[in-house]
């Protein structure tokens, strides 16, 4: 007979799920004793940020390991993360010795109560003979169509008990439905449609179908747009077609789509923030194929993203005339903003010394500015689908661990959210680059002020003000300062430690918000 906690680390090693990020407790040791790779971080949420990353880069399942209660409670906006980033993550957890939960001990909790519809599925071992099936389940789960975290809670008492390892069948689902009819029919629209769009959104990318997007756009001649505050890139900005991500405001939808009477949404949806009075897509005949199907906008097709592009470009015909990547604009702007340090510059000279990088972006107020002179391409641009701060820098650091070429973008005031980060990518040599762009607090909360609460724009509560390199260093990690030519950003690049420069920014505040 083999123990509990035996068959959870065989089964997570057969299923190729290591390493485990976490941050353990007392009632994660008995479940943590046999288990080979270990990446520890030195607060939980920090671990469900680096596996959101690294599922999200690789396209199949990670494993984290919550300290129960306190772990899980720390996390909660990093799982909501997962959930909208779409990312299969199997997050476990240690819970209190069964033989006397009546009795409510230290660290127990309904742990199903307090992660709710956050994440897929929640399982709670009852049986050391369910360790290996649920994580099989668990991980097959996580990776239907549409992906995302699933949960799974071990009692203490029962990673000590006897139990069977069966080698049961394990296998990742393939999401390969396409609505051929349905292909046939948007097509049709597109062709009788006066002035069609394609809105392209995360899952395009997340299944493979960047390349084929940008090919259908150039074939048909629509131009396309990207879905507001895309967990990751919807086009290859390298091609023609681009007509610029969408904001997440309705009006501000509504004014960059008022030409068109057709849109069709692939992989993609309209994320709102600020509330504006303006009905979202007033007046347009709207499609959505995907594989998170969602009647909000209108006629709905369940298909994997790329087949379902495949079966449009068997299909199409050419409706008009694409247009080209706008690359002059962007160097004009990087010449204007030189002398002020001002984004255009930055991410200009950004783009120019980390070509073929992967991009992690949480630089909040500059982010537009970052994915329009930065660009799109398979695989190379991430962000968090829920506004969620503090979730940059450990997923970088979950995709650097399979990837050499990261650099993570970010707001001085999202570092410090999870600057504890860096001591994981010092212990574990993984080589991130980090850009910080300082421009002294949370400007994007000076810019939502100057919109709606003009009041508010210069509260104290706005500017808060810390040692950035000396933080850095203090956790082993090499920092720099810029100057006004960026000269550093070629000492930030070499080597494979992992670095960090803090970029002294233009602190006018921009309004952001229509």
């Amino acid at each position: 007979m083999t123990k509990g906690y035996e068959v959870f680390a065989k089964a997570i090693e057969e299923m190729e799920l290591l390493p485990v990020f976490g941050n353990p407790g007392s009632t994660e040791i008995p479940m943590l004793r046999s288990v080979k790779r270990y990446v520890l971080t030195l607060l939980d949420s920090i671990s469900v940020g680096m596996a959101d990353g690294r599922s999200q880069y690789l396209g199949k399942p990670s494993l984290v390991n919550l300290h129960t209660m306190p772990g899980v409670g720390h996390s909660m906006g990093f799982i909501h993360t997962a959930k909208m980033n779409r990312s299969p993550v199997i997050i476990t957890s240690g819970q209190q010795d069964t033989r006397h939960q009546f009795y409510e001990p230290l660290l127990s909790h309904d742990l199903r109560s307090l992660v709710g519809s956050a994440v897929k599925y929640f399982y709670e071992i009852r049986d050391a003979d369910d360790i290996e099936p649920a994580i099989k389940r668990a991980a097959r789960i996580s990776m239907e169509a549409p992906r995302g975290p699933v949960f799974l809670s071990f009692p203490m008492n029962l990673m000590d008990e006897d139990s069977l390892y069966s080698s049961l069948d394990f296998s990742i689902p393939g999401n390969n439905q396409v609505d051929m009819a349905g292909a046939a029919e948007v097509m049709h629209e597109i062709e009788m449609s006066r002035n069609p769009a394609i809105i392209f959104g995360s899952e395009v990318d997340e299944y493979g179908a960047i390349d084929r997007a940008a090919e259908l756009v150039e074939r048909i001649g629509i131009p396309a747009y990207g879905e507001p505050l895309s967990s990751r890139s919807p086009y290859d900005t390298s091609r023609n077609g681009f007509a610029g991500d969408l904001l997440p405001a309705s009006t501000a939808i509504n004014v960059q789509l008022l030409q068109h009477d057709l849109i069709v949404m692939i992989g993609a949806s309209a994320t709102l923030y600020p509330y504006l009075p303006s009905k979202l897509f007033q007046g347009k005949k709207v499609i959505y194929a995907g594989l998170n199907p969602d009647n909000r906008y209108g006629r709905c097709y369940v298909s994997n993203p790329k087949l379902f592009i495949e079966r449009l470009l068997e299909l199409a015909n050419r409706k008009g005339n694409t247009r080209e990547p706008e690359s002059l604009g962007i160097e004009s702007e990087a010449a204007r903003e030189r002398r002020r340090m001002g984004i255009g510059y930055v991410a200009y000279r950004i783009r120019k010394e980390f070509q073929g990088y992967t991009i992690v972006d949480e630089s909040i107020s500059n982010s537009p500015a970052v994915r329009r002179i930065i660009g799109y391409s398979s695989r190379s641009y991430f962000t968090a689908k829920s506004g969620m701060l503090g979730w940059g820098i450990p997923a970088a650091a979950g995709i650097a661990m399979e990837n050499g070429k990261v650099l993570a973008i970010i707001g001085d005031g999202s570092l410090m959210y999870t600057i504890q980060s860096l001591y994981t990518l010092r212990r574990y040599s993984i080589p991130l680059k980090i850009v910080v762009l300082n421009n002294g607090g949370y400007s994007i909360l000076k810019s939502f002020s100057k919109s709606f609460y003009p009041e508010m724009e210069n509260a104290e509560m706005f500017s808060p003000a810390t040692d950035i390199e000396g933080i850095s260093k203090a956790f082993g990690v090499e920092a720099r300062r810029a100057g006004q030519d960026l000269e550093e950003l070629r000492w930030l690049k070499e080597g494979v430690d992992p670095k960090l420069l803090v970029v002294d920014m233009d602190r006018t505040v921009q309004k952001l918000f229509p």
